[in-house]
């Protein structure tokens, strides 16, 4: 098991680089999946809507009109 002291100045540094670089691409990540998720409720809402509006099922909607 590697213990913190068995790391040198150089170790630790490479180690907390390519840990800021994870935590920025997480945070990428988490930015993307959140768009998405918001993204998906619009849609959902609006093909509810549509579908609302001419009194048919979502699936039908869909079916004749996208």
């Amino acid at each position: 098991m590697l213990r913190l002291t068995d790391m040198n100045d150089e170790d630790i540094r490479q180690f907390l680089t390519a840990f800021s670089d994870f935590m920025k691409h997480s945070d990428t990540e988490i930015q993307k999946h959140e768009d998405y998720l918001s993204a998906k409720e619009y849609t959902n809402n609006f093909l509810e809507e549509q579908a609302k509006k001419y009194e048919v099922t979502v699936d039908y909607y869909m079916a004749e009109f996208l």
